[in-house]
């Protein structure tokens, strides 16, 4: 797994202007992100279709509140069946960026501590590649299903329920779990 961080340059955005505002100045824009570059975004997920969204940023006395709200198509494999399929995932996150520089004097700021992708750079540029990312994978379900009646496989042949039918009996029960079996059948 590749450690080089990504920037997307769809996902920077220029807030000098919103800097020199008063607080509570705010931009809104709409963004569509297309799979060419999402594909380098991070191995770990594979991108089928276009990021879509909108972000908003609100200036506050010493930060920049940043909303996302957005939609993207991620391809998994089915946890029952594990079949391909498609699913659109929704990202959301909010988050405070601090600046490295004031925008009136050009004067350094002292480092916060901060979280190193809730900075915004020198030349003003707030970077939402790395939030992006983090936000798509926390999206993704854990067990990805294809639909929610799937069948899965047959746990002797391996055939899938979800398209054919197979001739397997039930399967064999551990005889030190009989006793329990047959308690159900009681009820």
């Amino acid at each position: 797994m590749s450690t080089e961080l990504i920037h997307l340059q769809d996902l920077q955005y220029n807030v000098a202007g919103l800097l020199k505002g008063p607080v509570g100045n705010t931009r809104s824009y709409d963004f569509r992100i297309p799979v060419s570059q999402l594909d380098q975004l991070d191995e770990s997920f594979d991108v089928t279709g276009p990021f879509i969204g909108v972000v908003r940023f609100l200036k506050s006395s010493e930060t920049v509140l940043v909303q996302l709200h957005g939609e993207v198509t991620i391809g998994q494999a089915c946890s029952r069946c594990l079949e391909p399929f498609d699913s659109i995932v929704e990202v959301e996150f909010e988050e405070e960026f601090h600046p490295s520089v004031d925008i009136a004097s050009g004067r350094v700021l002292q480092d916060t501590g901060d979280d190193a992708a809730l900075v915004i750079d020198l030349h003003h540029i707030l970077d939402l590649t790395e939030l992006v990312r983090q936000a798509i994978i926390i999206a993704l379900p854990i067990t990805p299903l294809c639909r929610e009646d799937c069948a899965g496989l047959c746990l002797i042949c391996g055939a899938n329920l979800n398209t054919e039918q197979c001739d397997c009996q039930e399967v064999d029960i551990d005889p030190r779990w009989e006793a329990l079996s047959a308690l159900i059948q009681i009820e």
